[in-house]
């Protein structure tokens, strides 16, 4: 579950796009979940970006049902290049909602269609500058070297992986001399867009909804020498992140390989309510458990 930005203190973590890091729950049920973010979430001195306001009243939300919702089918991210297993699991969920009283319809978020490429232009242009000073000198790792310039190379290349040396890289590009404006400006005029997308759909649904994930879990290793396949992976997920708002992926099924599929919950600033509300709802109405199975055996000795 990641809650609205700002809802939960980043203090203490390591900044990778401060603009978009959020510290959420991942638990085995909706109950826990909620249990644990009102643990966490409230103002902290230490983080300015931290919510100052009340913490919705989660837990109190989770048996109400989902009965006069409205819940919003985005259809820029349920159609083409979803995986039937998937997209079926998707909507055998959704009829499920709507024998339980919501009201399911189609929303349009076209911008959303854009949101990955702005992802990967604001994430990475905000890493390179966290990381920067992860040098050698002020934080973490040192590899030595005959200058500082060798040594500063040698710590950075060995103390990132591979995956984070490309999106510093990429980063650095787009955020210098002459490319500003063209990449990470652009990309922050789509993520403007973006919100007003969210903003025009929330005022025809409660929650909206999508897959996680277009596919189920791919294994390690096996998209890395294609980012652009890779970074796909995330694409029913990033537009609300560019948001700030609330969202919950809730396994409903297993695909033919036994891999869950992830149903994905969206929510305005601060509904965090709604979100849980149609989660715990879910959970009712499917009853998957994720949870591996525990292993048993005889127990014996003094």
């Amino acid at each position: 579950m990641k809650p609205t930005y700002g809802l939960v203190s980043r203090y203490g973590l390591i900044a990778f796009a401060s603009s978009l890091d959020q510290i959420g729950p991942l638990s085995r049920t909706v109950q826990d979940a909620a249990t644990m973010l009102e643990a966490v979430a409230g103002f902290d001195i230490h983080d300015a970006t931290s919510y100052r306001g009340e913490v919705p009243d989660i837990s109190g939300s989770l048996t109400a049902g989902v009965k006069g919702m409205r819940l919003g089918v985005v259809k820029e991210l349920s159609g083409e290049g979803i995986d039937p297993q998937v997209a079926a699991a998707m909507w055998a969920t959704l009829d499920a909602l709507s024998d339980a009283g919501a009201e399911v319809v189609e929303v349009s978020m076209p911008a959303t269609e854009y949101a990955l490429s702005a992802y990967y232009l604001i994430a990475p242009a905000e890493c390179s500058a966290n990381l920067a000073r992860f040098d050698g000198v002020r934080y973490g790792l040192r590899v030595p070297g005959d200058t500082v310039e060798e040594m500063m190379a040698a710590t950075r290349a060995e103390g990132f992986g591979p995956e984070v040396i490309r999106r510093v890289l990429l980063g650095t590009y787009a955020l210098s001399a002459g490319y500003y404006d063209a990449f990470y400006g652009q990309a922050q005029k789509v993520r403007t867009l973006v919100r007003d997308d969210f903003r025009r759909a929330y005022e025809q649904v409660d929650v909206l909804v999508s897959p996680t994930s277009p596919t189920t879990a791919f294994p390690i290793g096996a998209k890395a020498a294609d980012p652009i396949a890779m970074y796909y992976s995330d694409v029913c997920t990033l537009a609300l992140n560019l948001a700030g708002h609330p969202g919950m992926s809730v396994p409903v099924g297993l695909d033919d390989a036994g891999l869950p599929i992830g149903f994905q919950l969206m929510a305005p600033a601060l509904g965090e309510e709604p979100l849980f509300r149609v989660g715990a709802e879910i959970e009712r109405l499917v009853g998957f458990d994720a949870r591996p199975a525990l292993a048993t055996s005889e127990v014996t000795g003094p």
